[in-house]
C-alpha cells in the first residue's frame, strides 16, 4: 500500500467516524422527534454504510493483488461477497483490533495487545450486514413484524463493536511485508497511519 492508498484508507476511516458520531447522537437520545421505526432505520442505514466502508477499505488495501485476480473492482457492491473474495487472496485482510498501553520499557512508547472479543469480528460483520438488509427493505406484508424496540436496544452494542474494531487496528497486505497501524484519533482528529 503506497502512502496515497493509505491516505485514501484513512479517508474511508474519516467517513466512518462521521457516521459513528451520528449513530452515537441518536443512541444517546439526540434525535428523539423521529418515530421509533424511523430512528431504527436511520441508525441501521448508518451501520450498513459503515460495514460497506470497512469492506471497501479492505478492498482498497488489497487492490493491487486483488485486481490481478478480479479485474473489475468497480462492480462490487455486496460487502459479504467482497469480503469472501478478498479472503481468498489474503486470509489476513480483516482489520485486527489492538489495545495500546503506555510501555514501561525504555525507548518504547506504546505496547500492543490483542483486543478481547468485544469488537465487530467477521462473523458479527456478516450478521449485522444481514440484519441491516432486512431492516432497510420494505416489509413483506406476509413476514413477521420488525421488533423495533429490540433493534434499538441492540444499537449501542453494534456501535461499540464497530468502534472497538477500528479505534486502533492493524492491517496486513498479501503482497507487502509491512504491517500498517491505523489509529482513529480523538473525536475531532483525523485518522492516521504508520507502517512497520
Amino acid at each position: 500500500m503506497q502512502s496515497a492508498d493509505a491516505q485514501r484508507y484513512c479517508s474511508i476511516m474519516t467517513e466512518i467516524k462521521a457516521r459513528s458520531r451520528v449513530i452515537r447522537a441518536v443512541c444517546e437520545g439526540g434525535i428523539v422527534r423521529l418515530p421509533q421505526p424511523a430512528r431504527v432505520e436511520f441508525v441501521y442505514l448508518q451501520f450498513r454504510k459503515i460495514i460497506e466502508l470497512i469492506a471497501t477499505g479492505s478492498l482498497l488495501a488489497n487492490a493491487k493483488t486483488f485486481s490481478q485476480v478480479r479485474p473489475n473492482l468497480q462492480i462490487y457492491w455486496n460487502a459479504k461477497d467482497l469480503l469472501k473474495d478478498i479472503h481468498a487472496i489474503n486470509p489476513d485482510f480483516y482489520p485486527k483490533p489492538i489495545v495500546q498501553k503506555p510501555s514501561n520499557r525504555p525507548g518504547v512508547m506504546m505496547e500492543w495487545s490483542d483486543r478481547p472479543d468485544d469488537y465487530l469480528a467477521k462473523d458479527r460483520f456478516m450478521t449485522l450486514y444481514d440484519k441491516c438488509g432486512s431492516i432497510l427493505h420494505a416489509k413483506n406484508p406476509f413476514a413477521a413484524e420488525q421488533d423495533h424496540a429490540k433493534l434499538e436496544e441492540a444499537g449501542p452494542r453494534w456501535y461499540l463493536w464497530i468502534v472497538n474494531l477500528l479505534i486502533a487496528h492493524t492491517i496486513r497486505l498479501v503482497d507487502d511485508v509491512n504491517l500498517y497501524l491505523i489509529q482513529m484519533g480523538s473525536d475531532t482528529a483525523s485518522p492516521s497511519y504508520t507502517f512497520w
